[in-house]
């Protein structure tokens, strides 16, 4: 209610007159219900008992909440209608990204785009797969490869004990493809010929199992080829031996360093961050590259982003 329904209401409920321009406010609110034509009163109108109001708009209220609720129950079953009288399709989310609807809808664009490959086949895959899945696409990557494809695939180190993925790798790498796994976390992905990319959902947040988006920009395609190559860089051939655990070189300080170093911080910054001075800072660092024999802090970096120092940086020691 706006200010000037407010008094002209608190007028005819005090058994007030109300002034003639006051009219059509009073006309409204006998027609929402708050008030009665009185002749007997000063203003013409009398206010309706408060606990009759309530109640009306309760019952008015509780009618509506139960409409939309049937509506909400209906919307599925509505939805689904409309889908059984659709193909899906690729919805264009952008100038070149296409969300693909549903698992199977992904896998078969996974196979068109495998299928279509002419130079290179990057593939990245962190998670488990059952064997139907992977002998199905073993068959489709080997024919890739006899065509000429340059193939490299991404596996995480609790793969090498899956026996699927123990047969394809030990098929595929005999026609050349190779192999690397990783400790760390990364993200999935399917780069053919760096022109299409299939990639999971992180613009929207939806689940894995719901869709993919099909990426066609050649810059994206770029960015992806080269967070892939420096993944590769620190993957441990599928065909290495596990590296036996060991002590850590590094201690928890000199960890914390490095990081902020691959992160871009200077020594002055890291210094002002963790609360230390710039003189331990840099003996901190000194320290490492002596033990490592190394003579300035960008050959600790490298070392520190190769694949000699994978458990360095996996260490559970900070």
């Amino acid at each position: 209610m706006s200010e000037t329904e407010l008094c002209v209401y608190g007028l005819i409920a005090e058994g007030e007159p109300i002034r003639k321009r006051d009219a059509a406010t009073a006309e409204r609110l006998a027609a929402t219900g708050l008030i009665i034509r009185d002749a007997f009163q000063p203003s013409g109108y009398a206010a309706v008992d408060l606990d009759e109001i309530e109640g009306r708009l309760r019952t008015s209220v509780q009618h509506q909440l139960e409409g939309a609720a049937r509506q909400l129950a209906e919307i599925p079953g509505f939805v689904s209608q409309l889908r059984s009288r659709r193909t899906v399709r690729p919805r264009e989310v952008g100038a070149s990204s296409l969300w693909i609807e549903g698992k199977e809808a992904v896998n078969a664009s996974i196979a068109s785009a495998v299928d279509s490959a002419r130079h290179e086949l990057l593939t990245a895959q962190p998670g488990p797969r059952p064997r139907a899945v992977i002998d199905l696409s073993t068959d489709r990557d080997r024919a890739a490869v006899e065509r000429g494809c340059v193939m490299r695939t991404l596996y995480s180190t609790s793969t090498r004990s899956n026996p699927g993925a123990i047969d394809r790798v030990n098929l595929l790498t005999a026609l050349g493809a190779q192999f690397r796994t990783l400790t760390k976390p990364f993200m999935r992905l399917v780069l053919v010929d760096r022109q299409y990319a299939i990639v999971e959902d992180h613009a929207d947040g939806r689940p894995s199992f719901d869709g993919a988006y099909l990426v066609r920009d050649r810059a994206a395609c770029g960015y992806f080829a080269a967070a892939f190559d420096l993944d590769w860089q620190i993957g441990l051939d599928w065909h290495s031996a596990e590296p036996a655990h060991r002590p850590a070189i590094t201690t928890p300080l000199q960890r914390t360093i490095l990081r902020g170093l691959c992160d871009g911080k200077d020594q002055q910054q890291i210094a002002k961050t963790l609360g230390y001075s710039s003189k331990t800072i840099n003996l901190a660092l000194s320290d490492l590259r002596t033990k490592l024999e190394l003579g300035t802090v960008y050959q600790l970096i490298a070392w520190w982003m190769g694949p000699d120092a994978v458990a360095e940086r996996t260490s559970e020691q900070d």
